[in-house]
């Protein structure tokens, strides 16, 4: 696949953010948060002819307007990792022209693929990934018309939730609606920054293992995941814990062949909704907590065991949860918070890391020329080395009822894991995303 640059620039905010919100202290939860890139891209089918120029136009001026909003986002991280200097700087962004059509590309998607439509490289090396940047874009036009748009993030300074409620708002105001796209900044306050914190502090990116990986999207349809709620036995399970609670089964054959006898499954779970009164939905930045299920490799562990297990440890995270990180003292309740999971993953033989984008509304994203036709973060390529190994990211398909998941283990792992029964029966692998 052969692309060619034809345009870099920053965008800037359209109007000078306000001297006094010219640096942007993060939060506590911020600072424990790892230092990492999030790509995110989402493949539109062709606007119409002869508006390509006009629509990358139309990307620009609506990226200038929402990012006097989002200020920091076009701002760059200070030296101490603890700050945000928000002079103006802008989002990198960039036009790529690609000689190939997206959807022939699309039939069969190589791993590789969104790799090659983000801005910078998928690394925690600074001068590789996003070099001070909060934000960065990259706009891929096909030969069809069709279009990718190739985001990055620093998750040091947002979450998912917050990188989606920036695309939203970056696509409503392309599409001139007058829906609100003012975010909330009150994490700062809530979670007052912790200087005995050090900036160095990253945990999950210490647990995240470096291997040969191989990469594979499964997929499971409404029938599919009708069917696992039906087979757990658990009052009103959500399709997330079904198929969690599957992929984690799958993982233990495949951790207990490899000689291991105890596997974890952690995830973020939202805090926003856990506090009461719940927090807006529209705050700033990570709003995370821990959760960490831990269980004994056993041959036939029961799916709705597996359920409970993950569904009573996130529930952990509650308004208690929340209270005790809350103000100067936050800082002794975040480690009461994060102790009992931390001590369960030290102690794991195997552990997999979760990250849920389902519900987030990502296909609802509309610049004005019709929703997405696929979403994708951009992990591994197979047989490469990975910083997320071991990793299962979750997303809505494109129906809305279903959920797709991308899961890297390792090349050992993944040979047994995609052999078990059980994912050969409930999930479609590597389908094409046109289907």
């Amino acid at each position: 696949m052969e692309s060619v640059i034809i345009s870099k620039e920053n965008v800037k905010p359209s109007s000078p953010t306000p001297l006094h919100l010219q640096s942007y202290k993060i939060s506590m939860l911020d600072q424990i948060c790892p230092n990492m890139v999030v790509p995110v891209i989402l493949y539109f089918s062709s606007p119409g002819e002869n508006l390509i120029s006009h629509t990358i136009d139309s990307l620009k001026r609506s990226l200038s307007f929402i990012l006097t909003r989002f200020y920091p986002v076009a701002g760059r991280i200070s030296e101490d990792d603890l700050s945000v200097d928000c002079k103006d700087q802008g989002v990198p962004f960039s036009v790529v022209k690609v000689a190939a059509r997206l959807s022939d590309l699309l039939k069969n998607p190589d791993p590789q693929l969104p790799m090659r439509l983000i801005p910078c490289a998928v690394t925690n090396d600074e001068k590789l990934g996003m070099n001070g940047t909060i934000a960065m874009t990259q706009v891929n036009i096909f030969e069809c018309g069709g279009i990718a748009i190739g985001t990055a993030f620093r998750h040091k300074i947002v979450d998912g939730f917050t990188m989606v409620s920036f695309l939203s708002a970056w696509a409503a105001t392309a599409r001139v609606s007058s829906e609100p796209v003012c975010p909330n900044y009150i994490s700062q306050s809530l979670f007052p920054q912790k200087e005995e914190i050090s900036n160095q502090a990253d945990f999950v990116g210490s647990v995240l293992k470096m291997g040969k990986s191989i990469m594979h999207r499964f997929v499971f349809d409404a029938s599919a995941i009708g069917q696992l709620k039906a087979a757990s036995n658990i009052k009103r399970p959500t399709r997330v814990e079904v198929v969690l609670a599957l992929i984690w089964k799958c993982f233990m054959v495949a951790s207990l062949s490899n000689g291991k006898q105890v596997s974890l499954i952690s995830q973020p779970v939202n805090m926003r909704r856990r506090a009461r009164p719940p927090f807006p939905s529209d705050c700033f930045g990570n709003f995370v907590g821990l959760s960490a299920a831990s269980s004994t490799n056993e041959d036939k562990k029961e799916l709705g065991h597996l359920v409970k297990e993950i569904r009573d440890d996130a529930n952990k995270i509650d308004h208690d949860y929340v209270n005790r990180m809350l103000g100067d003292k936050g800082l002794l309740g975040c480690i009461e918070n994060l102790q009992p999971s931390v001590s369960k993953i030290l102690e794991a033989d195997d552990v997999l890391l979760v990250t849920s984008w389902c519900s987030l509304g990502i296909y609802n994203v509309d610049f004005g020329w019709g929703k997405p036709i696929w979403m994708t973060r951009c992990e591994a390529g197979n047989n490469s080395e990975s910083i997320f190994m071991n990793c299962v990211w979750l997303n809505d398909t494109r129906s809305g009822d279903g959920v797709e998941a991308w899961v890297v283990l390792d090349e050992k792992y993944m040979e047994v894991f995609e052999n078990v029964e059980e994912i050969k029966t409930y999930a479609s692998k590597d389908p094409s995303p046109l289907d």
